[in-house]
This record gives structure tokens, C-alpha cells and sequence, in this order.
């Protein structure tokens, strides 16, 4: 019992002094076919500072991938064929309290988030048409590894993402 109890106590201290992690569940199922974090993306990496001008913030992206994101255990509402890549990152620093991602396009796209805090956000159509929206309260500053995705395998759909702090900006 006493080896037992001071594998535990070594192991506190470990996770204490920053040496080990232990990730959430579901950014380790993501890790299998998401990349997740990294530098690059797939219409680039982009800084925002909060109160950002011109608002919306817009990229242009193209929708599709091989991979099924209902299939990666990330969160209700995760849907659309996207790639392992990010389409894009956004940096987000002295983050607001509020922030709206939304695409627009047309065909059906579907937006899959990863936030500055490892959480999932993922949406599909939205106000009764074919474009998704995510909006995050009390967003944390850092990476958002950002995905948007075809609702059908095989299609490839040319769109903006918009990134807003305003409430009237919408799909």
C-alpha cells in the first residue's frame, strides 16, 4: 500500500509541476484524424485583436475533406466531410466577450471548431438555411483551429468564413 500511495503522490506532483498532462478525452479522439493545434492551415493563419476593424473579419475558404466528422466522437452536432488539416486559424488575442463564427456559401457547409480551451463547437445549417454559425461566450484568447466542412462526401464548396463581435452580423 505504501508503494501505491507514492506512485500517486509522484504523479500529483508531476501533474503539479507542469510535467505531465492529461488531455481531455475528446481532444485525444480528435488527435486521431484532426491536427489539432498546429502552425498551419489550409487558407491561412490570421491574428485578431479584440474590437478587430473591418468587422466582420472575412476568409475565403473552400469546403470538403475525406474526413466524417460525425465519426470522430467530438460533439453533438459535428457533422461535413472535412480534411486532417485546418481550413483556417485564427489567433485570437484580448479576446471580447463575446465572438460569432459563420459561413457563408453556396452549397451546405458545416463549421467544426476547436477553441482556445480545447472545446468542441460545431454547427450545420442555422436560421433556416444551408450556412452554419458557432457563437462563444466569454471566448478565451488563443489558437481557434477552425474547419468547414461539405454536409456531402465529395463536394467542394467555395465560401467566406466570417469572424464577428457583433451581434447583427449573421449567415
Amino acid at each position: 500500500m505504501l508503494k501505491r500511495s507514492s506512485l500517486v503522490l509522484g504523479i500529483i506532483a508531476l501533474l503539479g509541476a507542469g510535467i505531465v498532462s492529461i488531455a481531455p478525452a475528446s481532444r485525444g479522439l480528435a488527435q486521431a484524424g484532426l491536427r489539432i493545434g498546429g502552425p498551419s492551415a489550409n487558407f491561412g493563419v490570421f491574428t485578431l485583436l479584440g474590437g478587430f476593424m473591418p468587422d466582420p473579419a472575412q476568409y475565403n475558404v473552400t469546403s470538403g475533406g475525406n474526413l466524417d466528422a460525425s465519426t470522430l466522437g467530438l460533439a453533438p452536432n459535428c457533422r461535413g466531410f472535412v480534411t486532417a488539416q485546418p481550413d483556417v486559424i485564427v489567433r485570437y488575442q484580448n479576446p471580447r466577450s463575446w465572438i460569432r463564427f459563420f459561413v457563408r456559401a453556396q452549397g451546405d457547409t458545416t463549421l467544426v471548431i476547436n477553441d482556445a480551451q480545447g472545446r468542441w463547437h460545431c454547427s450545420d445549417d442555422e436560421g433556416g438555411n444551408l450556412n452554419p454559425m458557432v457563437d462563444i461566450s466569454g471566448p478565451g484568447g488563443g489558437q481557434y483551429d477552425i474547419w468547414v466542412g461539405s454536409y456531402r462526401a465529395g463536394q467542394n464548396i467555395t465560401g467566406t468564413l466570417h469572424v464577428t463581435e457583433l451581434t447583427g452580423n449573421r449567415p
